[in-house]
């Protein structure tokens, strides 16, 4: 939600909006209703904008609906440009305590998740994967990178860098730091010739720790990382095990080829996702 106490004469104008109300943001997009509904709306925009790169961003919930999204690509052949996986772990300062670090996959997970859905469905040429989720450092980058993120997009770092100091009054419009308010008198808080030096030097000290970090594994290139190259402790346990032994990759295509049907959880989400896709209504989709 926009409050209305943000809301500025431009800003009304721009968005077709009144200045004197909070703007919602609703729950549901108004132009589709389904996962065709979706993919249909995508390929819409992309002819409307002259074939401009469209996508979709998405803090992934329930997997199947995930796996319908999926499915609804592979049977009309049409595809994002991309798709920006937020993780639970995510969130402003304006966001609602109880949803921030709660509701939805944390990133890691679901960067497996999308890349096993996407290579086992033969479609992952087509789709780059951005991630988003606390990523602020050269290490975050290489593991998004390591499990399956083509693009790793950093918002809190680059609030810390333009000194944002977490008031958490990103909707109030009193931010102390004048970086998420409209108040004139808080905004000249904000010096912009120092603080996008600030941003500029973070950036870049940021992607050369990852090029270092990924000189360091022994690569030239980042696309050669890959999930076994991260290794995490099992709960309840000391021993480590790489992500790829937790999330066993799949081979292209697996999902749709017989005799290369993967013994996953991965297949099963995959079937219950078409089954949905065909109108077919499942009272409890269970996934572990």
């Amino acid at each position: 939600m926009l409050p209305a106490a943000k809301i500025t004469k431009e800003i009304a104008e721009a968005r077709g909006i009144d200045m004197d109300k909070d703007c919602d943001s609703p729950g549901r997009h108004s132009a589709f209703s389904d996962a065709r509904g979706l993919i249909r709306f995508v390929e819409e925009l992309r002819s409307l904008s002259g074939g401009k790169p469209v996508g979709f961003k998405l803090c992934l919930g329930r997997p199947v609906e995930l796996a319908t999204i999926v499915g609804a690509m592979v049977e009309m052949e049409m595809y994002p440009d991309f798709i920006t996986l937020d993780g639970g772990e995510g969130g402003t300062g304006a966001a609602p305590p109880e949803f921030s670090n709660h509701v939805g996959y944390p990133l890691h997970d679901a960067l497996n998740l999308v890349q096993n859905l996407l290579v086992g469905a033969g479609v992952r040429q087509h789709v780059k994967v951005i991630a988003s989720g606390k990523i602020t450092s050269g290490f975050g980058m290489l593991k998004a990178n390591a499990l399956g993120a083509d693009i790793c997009n950093s918002a809190r770092g680059m609030m810390f860098a333009l000194g944002c100091v977490q008031a958490l009054k990103c909707n109030t419009n009193h931010c102390p730091t004048g970086i998420t308010t409209q108040d004139p008198r808080l905004v000249q808080g904000l010096n912009v010739d120092d603080k996008s030096v600030r941003v500029f030097n973070f950036q870049r000290q940021t992607i050369n720790m990852f090029h270092d970090l990924v000189g360091a594994v022994g690569f030239d290139n980042p696309r050669e990382l890959r999930p076994d190259h991260i290794m995490r402790r099992q709960a309840g346990g000391t021993d480590a095990v790489s992500h790829a032994e937790i999330f066993p990759p799949l081979l292209p295509g697996a999902l749709l080829t017989p005799g290369l049907e993967h013994p996953s959880n991965i297949q099963r989400l995959w079937n219950q996702g078409q089954q949905v896709l065909k109108g077919r209504q499942l009272k409890s989709i269970p996934y572990s």
